[in-house]
């Protein structure tokens, strides 16, 4: 990969790509090509600057070219050596661990290198051609061992990969660019109607306020995603100006993060019924609370859990959020019992504690994730602009809105018309 042995004097060089971002390209110069007379360099590297304050930044692109420069050192003898496709991904993969916010993401990010490896080998990865990965897809479908979305998603890891591998100076261009997959049959994306969310909240109102009532009130009613309204504290919550801040998740890995992304960071309107019933509800926890000897403060969880836990002389109660698993099971059964969903079949069994149970299986119907659907579509309806439901939504860009509430959109749309025509009659 390498030609020619890196000196001692080499000097390293970074540039900076990304000055909000504190991405720089780093490279050492390897003097003159005997043979050409040419000025040779070795690979570029990204280096993506984990500090937030940019007068970090120096100290960290200097300890990533004395890294590189150890790596190029310990190459030199094994300048024959060409990596194959797979190394390179495990390598890839492996510099991308403090990088990546969320360790499900990975997690799926290690699975989808394995299946890189299991379809591909270990080729030499710049020799790979276009026609090469169509090959391997066609036989991958023929038989059957991946499904369309999981080739799709094994493409855009390996393309990602490729395109790291150009970037580094390693291969001329990312083969996978000219490698088209067959159209992806999106499901349209299912929401309530206004009359069915009328009745969703109706039951809500209806039901003893709990966390469960309460994340579920808040996806309803603010379009927010599981996780956000699963990461939500009181000090997130202003009565007074009656608006929520959304500057935290928590994931199904019990870790409490930054949301999604920088557009997620955003502080939105409630309205009259959720701000009542948000007030009630932290009248209720506090209660609670007592009961069990546990103070609640501003960084108390608005969608909580109640843990006990074995101390010195006994048991200790403690908060903490609501499981997002657990929440999920629970609005199953929530939607089942009235009239949002239904399970294909059930039966008895014996838990380890020797108690009965009943376990329900080949559930289908409403889902956590379509009350935020709901809200778009509800919100498309009613002619609001699409830069407002961007924001409530804390998609990244309106684009992102357009694209995924399209259909409902153009639905309005011929309402719009049909009522141009209307107009113009008279």
């Amino acid at each position: 990969m390498i030609q020619g042995s890196i000196k001692k004097t080499a000097r390293g060089t970074s540039e900076c790509i990304d000055k909000a971002k504190g991405v720089y390209r780093i490279y050492f110069s390897l003097g003159k090509d005997p043979d050409t007379g040419r000025y040779r360099r070795s690979p570029s590297r990204r280096v993506h600057c984990r500090s937030k304050n940019p007068k970090n930044w120096p100290s960290e692109v200097a300890k990533a070219l004395e890294a590189y420069r150890a790596e190029l050192e310990g190459a030199s003898s094994r300048e024959n050596d060409v990596l194959g496709l797979s190394d390179y991904a495990d390598r890839f993969h492996a510099n991308r661990e403090s990088t990546m916010g969320s360790p499900l993401a990975y997690e799926r990010e290690g699975l989808d290198i394995r299946h890189i490896r299991e379809l591909f080998g270990n080729p030499n990865f710049d020799r790979l051609k276009s026609d090469d990965i169509r090959a391997v897809y066609a036989k991958a479908r023929k038989d059957g061992r991946f499904s369309e979305s999981e080739i799709r998603r094994i493409h855009i890891k390996l393309k990602q990969i490729m395109e790291d591998a150009v970037d580094n100076d390693l291969v001329g261009k990312n083969p996978c660019r000219a490698v088209k997959l067959p159209k992806q049959n999106v499901e349209a994306r299912k929401a309530l109607s206004a009359e069915e969310a009328a009745r969703l909240l109706t039951v809500l109102l209806e039901e003893k306020p709990s966390s469960f009532i309460t994340c579920t009130m808040l996806l309803l009613l603010c379009g927010l995603r599981k996780g956000e309204a699963l990461g939500l504290s009181w000090e997130d919550y202003d009565p007074d100006a009656k608006t929520l801040r959304i500057v935290k998740q928590y994931t199904n890995d019990r870790t409490l993060r930054p949301p999604k992304s920088k557009m997620s960071r955003r502080k939105i309107s409630v309205g009259d019924e959720l701000a009542d019933y948000l007030d009630r509800w932290k009248a209720i926890q506090r209660s609670e609370f007592d009961s069990f000897a546990v103070g609640q403060t501003g960084e108390t969880p608005i969608v909580h859990s109640i843990g006990i836990a074995d101390v010195p002389g006994g048991k200790r109660a403690f908060v903490t959020r609501m499981d997002g698993h657990n929440y999920s099971r629970a609005f199953r059964l929530f939607a089942v019992k009235n009239g949002f969903g239904s399970f294909k079949e059930s039966r008895e069994v014996v838990g380890s504690d020797g108690a009965a149970r009943t376990r329900y299986t080949g559930y289908s119907g409403l889902k956590p994730h379509e009350l935020r659907h709901t809200q778009a579509t509800l919100l498309v309806g009613a002619n609001t602009d699409i830069k407002t439901i961007q924001a409530r939504l804390g998609h990244a860009s309106p684009s992102t809105t357009l694209s995924i509430y399209s259909h409902f959109i153009e639905a309005n749309d011929q309402k719009a018309a049909s009522a141009l025509d209307n107009l113009l009659k008279g």
